[in-house]
């Protein structure tokens, strides 16, 4: 799952130029999306589904990596 920052920082640089920025966090293990007919049936089975697939990710031995963007 890919996260984004809601706020936006304001960076200074030793020339005292000013930046605004938000911060993004893209996934390595890519990307993989339900149906919207199976989202349904998985919310009804599992609503924690994405927390379960990340816990069992990392407890079989994988590792879970995100790339930062500013």
């Amino acid at each position: 799952m890919n996260g984004y920052s809601s706020h936006t920082y304001k960076w200074v640089n030793a020339k005292g130029e000013v930046f605004y920025v938000k911060y993004t966090f893209k996934t390595d293990a890519g990307i993989k999306n339900f149906t919207a007919e199976e989202a349904n049936e998985m919310e009804k089975k599992n609503p924690s589904f994405s927390k379960q697939d990340l816990y069992d990710h990392i407890e079989s031995g994988n590792v879970a990596s995100w790339t930062m963007f500013v």
